[in-house]
């Protein structure tokens, strides 16, 4: 489902005809200092902002400065903190750190109920293990009463779609619906049209959601601009659920996705940095926020012109998002 590359076939120095740069961005993991550095440039917007996701295009329990980042940005006054992990680094100790640094998200992107389902659809995870791990963060959370949301979530596809019921049944008896807990579903989408073998992956239904979802667009999305956009306000914010219900797409409208290196991504299918639009330790967050590149897209999106904005014209995100079993925050 992840279209990253790794090692050994990918070097820094690979071609890749999506970035800017005409290479493949370097994998690596932002360090604690840049990390303060870019967080605290959120401050002047800190209360309209509702949630902070400490996950991109990796997986975030390999980062040994989770712990301390969480904690520094509930201290600098950030709300809902969380990420998702496929969990199999989730060991008892870090289980611990996590939920005392005041981390009060985590969302276990599980994708089987047995063994073969989940090692093929999860390459290089242990199913024991990660249904292990993911019990004992519950089971402690739970005994020490902290206040974290746990939100075990399936990628629905093909291979474990049949899964499903007895999935939500098994997490169920374990999570805790007092704390905001729930078992979640989103369709399988095809990451910007680069997940390899789509077709063969995707839900039998899928197709009718992408029809649906066109064809739906255009009354929602003026109802959309209506209530949220039509302001002479300079300073308007908009949540991610009220763009995801008005079947657009959050990552442009309503979120800020950063890499290590600080550089500004367009969305959550960009991994390799399709634009320089900006760096986030070297420039103005609003600034950014409001480039030409942001605008251009944004203005494509409310005009129902989306199919005409490259990269958007073969992305299926925004289907799933919007077919999903939860509501954004």
């Amino acid at each position: 489902m992840c279209t990253i590359k790794f090692a050994p076939e990918f070097k820094n120095d690979s071609k890749d005809e999506n970035s800017h740069t005409g290479y493949s961005r370097v994998a690596e993991i932002m360090t604690l200092e840049k990390y303060k550095n870019i967080a605290s440039r959120f401050r002047p917007n800190i209360e309209k902002i509702t949630a902070l996701n400490l996950h991109g295009c990796g997986e975030p329990l390999l980062d040994k400065t989770l712990p301390n980042k969480v904690s520094f940005s509930r201290d600098i006054g950030f709300g809902n903190i969380g990420f998702t992990s496929n969990c199999n680094l989730l060991g008892k100790d870090k289980c611990i750190d996590l939920l005392e640094s005041g981390l009060n998200c985590l969302i276990p992107s599980i994708d089987g109920l047995s063994k073969e389902v989940q090692e093929e659809i999860r390459p290089g995870t242990r199913f024991d293990k990660v249904y292990e791990n993911v019990r004992y963060f519950i089971e402690y959370r739970d005994k020490h009463n902290f206040q974290c949301r746990v939100l075990p979530r399936m990628i629905r596809q093909e291979l474990n779609k049949g899964q499903w019921l007895d999935y939500e049944n098994y997490w169920n008896k374990l999570i805790d619906p007092s704390k905001g807990d729930k078992v979640l579903f989103m369709d399988i989408h095809n990451t910007g049209g680069r997940v390899p073998d789509f077709d063969k992956k995707k839900v039998e239904n899928y197709d009718e959601k992408i029809q649906n979802f066109n064809s739906n667009n255009p009354s929602t999305k003026t109802t959309f601009i209506k209530q949220n956009l039509a302001t002479t306000d300079s300073s308007s914010f908009v949540r991610v659920d009220e763009v995801e219900k008005a079947g657009m797409c959050p990552d442009l409208f309503a979120r800020m996705l950063i890499f290590a290196s600080g550089d500004v991504a367009l969305c959550s299918a960009d991994q390799g940095g399709y634009y320089k639009i900006g760096n986030a330790l070297e420039q103005d967050i609003e600034e950014i926020y409001n480039s030409e590149i942001f605008d251009s897209y944004r203005e494509k999106w409310l005009s129902n012109k989306h199919a005409e904005a490259k990269h958007c014209n073969q992305c299926t995100i925004t289907v799933s998002r919007l077919n999903k079993t939860y509501q954004s925050i």
